[in-house]
């Protein structure tokens, strides 16, 4: 595998300059979960296919930095982790796409009046992989102690 100066877009996630986040890219919902949201859209839809996946992803995408930044209170220095760290930008997309296809499957539940709901919006395999030790770190992304 080639070493790139992180962050850096390519086929699969996209850095947002002006969130300092990555976002998944269509083909990374294509090829990685089999998530064509395109295909899902009716021919007859008002919305532009380009628009509708763009919000969609970046949805999801606002999920995931949530959910991490829910667990420490400098979530500029995590950013910086996740921009800067390749390991945690695996572990990003791979979060990304579970919660992609939840999403797609079960609705933004972070939308539902009911708290029951709301308390479950992230998937657990998300969550799973967000909670797991990254070697050359010695601790998750969801650390709550001091960088």
């Amino acid at each position: 595998m080639e070493n790139k100066i992180c962050p850096y877009s390519d086929d699969y996630l996209y850095y947002d300059e002006k969130t300092n986040h990555y976002v998944l890219t269509e083909k990374a919902l294509v090829e990685n979960v089999g998530l064509n949201i395109r295909a899902r859209m009716s021919d007859t839809a008002l919305v532009n296919p380009e628009v509708a996946i763009k919000s969609f992803t970046r949805t999801v995408s606002d999920m995931v930095y949530q959910f991490i930044h829910q667990h420490n209170v400098n979530n500029r220095a995590q950013d910086c982790l996740i921009a800067t760290v390749p390991e945690l930008r695996r572990i990003i997309q791979t979060a990304m796409e579970y919660q992609a296809v939840y999403v797609a499957n079960v609705g933004n539940l972070y939308l539902s009046t009911k708290p029951e709901e709301r308390a479950v919006a992230i998937d657990y395999l998300a969550q799973s992989v967000l909670g797991d030790v990254v070697p050359c770190l010695g601790y998750s992304i969801l650390y709550t102690g001091v960088y």
